[in-house]
């Protein structure tokens, strides 16, 4: 075989689209599948449906039309199609009337219900159509699972029940293998039993989402942090709350921070208070925003250790990169991704890429060989790879003449165009099943090489050798042949002075043609190293940066924090009438810790006071 070498050949491919069901479960993925919802932050749910065998009851159901409706009704009774109400007028004012259903191909199908509904004023104001449509049998149809939506669990593993059936089944959305459900339960289930009735809850874990939720705050308010000190972030959200609100920040520390206070210029600042506990964990931190209207328009509860320590949020909410990706386990191709979406509302994709051998989407290297008669239509390339074996499919002996065929690797991938053609030669043989005798005499001076003529043509004696002799005649056995060269058949010869006579048998030619081989060239697919997009893109971000793409595991380098349970360190709480009752019930003239009585409160009623106040009365 000659070496391969590089051919400028180009040649186009079709992309191949894969389709995709839910996974390990009894049925098979053609038969069950599942459209994702909800984001990795609140936890995603899945809407299954089942292909089943459609029965013959009748889709029945009601529906409200406007007055100018055609009378059309779009509906999926098994397979979905436009049905028609044979007879209806448009506009006209229906009681109780009954329309026969068609279907697009004019097969009945079932009845429809038309009534006029009208308004307090007795006027006509829409259409109420009860209809019943069956089924064609013998179809199969997508079903959805009676118990949609349904949570995914950790793994990507969930359950639901066929319809009709009575025990759920368990599958896998593909592609959230690393799946962890969001842990733990909201932060103001540790403040107060009479306060859980809250009317919404924001977990924040994004600078995006703090502003957001800063920004629905009524202009001016007051933010009072009850923090265990006044660290660099805290003031970091004050000067959030003052550039998105235009109102105060006030910080209420405990009293043993307030000691050390009272000897810095913050004894004079009128922003501090200080609050009868004589100290405060970091996730009791704690934030009430007072409207500056009053007590009766919303206001704005905030919890967590969030308010006291830094996050590390990133400053971005939006984000669009690409990066090299960290494999989680070893053995893993080098890859990267585009990764893009709003950290705020935890919808974070990423177009996932391997750097890995693949195969090359032109034709563009050579080969070529001479094999013997007994090819079986293989041959063996090295294509910036291993050396492979490819197939002509197919293949079968015969007579070509730069013949085109297709020839394919162990794995079925479509690797060369081939042109073959059929190597042949002629062979002269004996006919021997039509001999010619003969018995004359002819004069001669030799044996070796003495010609004469049979039936027209001319023989020639060769290979001669004395035999014996009989009554003065020496006779010699003898080969003959034409002038071509070619054998012909054989005899004797007998000499005796200038008389020669010949004997013996000729045979005719006949040409036969055979193969002998094939010479083939081939324009090989070849394999380089190179970026290839992952076939089930584009991929969710899992909590902790952590994407699955072909089931292969990686992490985003900078996203570790991303979604983490330990990430999500504030949690705010607003609306009407829930929150603006708890921040009226949180007023600073209170304590808002009144519930955490007998660790280390003294004053049960007593609420926040200025920190020079403070200062002055303990002697400090």
């Amino acid at each position: 075989m000659n070496p391969v070498r590089p051919l400028a050949l180009t040649l186009f491919l079709a992309t191949a689209l894969a389709q995709v069901g839910l996974l390990d479960g009894p049925r098979p993925p053609t038969e069950v599948r599942g459209t994702l919802q909800g984001n990795a932050r609140d936890g995603y749910r899945v809407a299954v449906e089942f292909l089943v065998d459609q029965g013959v009851e009748p889709l029945q159901g009601t529906v409200y039309q406007a007055l100018t409706w055609d009378g059309r009704l779009y509906l999926c009774p098994g397979a979905c199609d436009t049905f028609r109400l044979a007879g209806y007028t448009r506009g006209a004012l229906y009681n109780q009337a009954i329309f026969d259903l068609y279907d697009s191909q004019n097969r009945f199908r079932g009845r429809a219900g038309v009534d006029t509904v009208y308004d307090a004023q007795n006027r006509p104001a829409y259409y109420r159509v009860d209809y019943a449509v069956s089924p064609l049998q013998g179809t199969r149809v997508w079903r959805p699972s009676p118990d949609n939506p349904v949570p995914v669990e950790a793994g990507g593993w969930l359950w639901a029940t066929p319809p009709g059936g009575v025990s759920p089944e368990r599958y896998r959305y593909p592609g959230l293998e690393g799946y962890q459900p969001p842990q733990g339960g909201s932060l103001f289930a540790s403040i107060s039993p009479a306060d859980r009735d809250v009317v919404e809850v924001v977990r924040v874990d994004s600078l995006a989402r703090l502003r957001q939720v800063f920004g629905r705050a009524q202009r001016g308010s007051t933010l009072y942090l009850y923090v265990p000190d006044v660290s660099p972030w805290t003031q970091r959200l004050a000067q959030e709350w003052g550039s998105l609100v235009g109102g105060q920040a006030r910080f209420v520390v405990p009293e043993g921070t307030a000691r050390a206070y009272c000897a810095t210029p913050a004894r004079r600042d009128p922003r501090y208070y200080v609050m009868p506990r004589e100290n405060l964990p970091p996730e009791a931190s704690l934030g009430v925003v007072y409207p500056s209207s009053g007590a009766g328009q919303p206001g704005m509860v905030l919890a967590g250790a969030g308010l006291y320590r830094d996050p590390g949020w990133a400053g971005t909410d939006y984000v669009d990169f690409t990066t090299a990706l960290v494999p989680l386990t070893e053995g893993l191709p080098q890859a990267r991704a585009r990764v893009w979406g709003y950290i705020s509302r935890a919808d974070l994709k990423a177009r996932v890429e391997f750097y890995e051998r693949v195969l090359s989407d032109r034709y563009d290297w050579w080969g070529g060989g001479n094999p013997d008669a007994s090819w079986d239509g293989t041959f063996i390339v090295r294509v910036g790879g291993e050396d492979e074996t490819l197939r002509i499919r197919d293949w079968v002996h015969g007579d070509y003449a730069s013949t085109l065929f297709h020839a394919y690797d162990s794995a079925g991938n479509h690797r060369a165009y081939v042109y073959v053609t059929t190597r042949k030669e002629t062979v002269y043989e004996l006919d021997t099943s039509r001999p010619t005798t003969f018995d004359f005499s002819m004069s001669g001076s030799v044996v070796e090489g003495l010609r004469f003529n049979v039936g027209g043509e001319t023989f020639e004696a060769y290979d001669c050798s004395y035999s014996y002799t009989v009554r003065a005649t020496d006779i010699y056995t003898c080969s003959y042949r034409d002038l071509q060269g070619r054998h012909r058949g054989s005899g004797s010869i007998g000499a005796w002075w200038f008389v020669r006579r010949v004997t013996g048998t000729v045979y005719p030619v006949v040409a036969r043609t055979r193969t002998v081989g094939y010479t083939y060239s081939a324009y090989i697919r070849g394999w380089v190293e190179g970026w290839r997009a992952a076939s089930d893109n584009d991929r969710p971000v899992q909590a902790g940066g952590v994407v699955y793409a072909e089931g292969r595991g990686y992490r985003v380098p900078g996203l570790e924090g991303y979604l983490q349970p330990g990430s999500t360190l504030l949690e705010a709480a607003f609306g009407n009438p829930a929150v603006s009752y708890l921040t009226r019930r949180l007023d600073p003239s209170g304590n808002p810790y009144e519930p955490l009585k007998g660790q280390g409160v003294q004053e049960a009623g007593v609420g926040p006071k200025p920190l020079l106040n403070w200062c002055v009365v303990n002697g400090f």
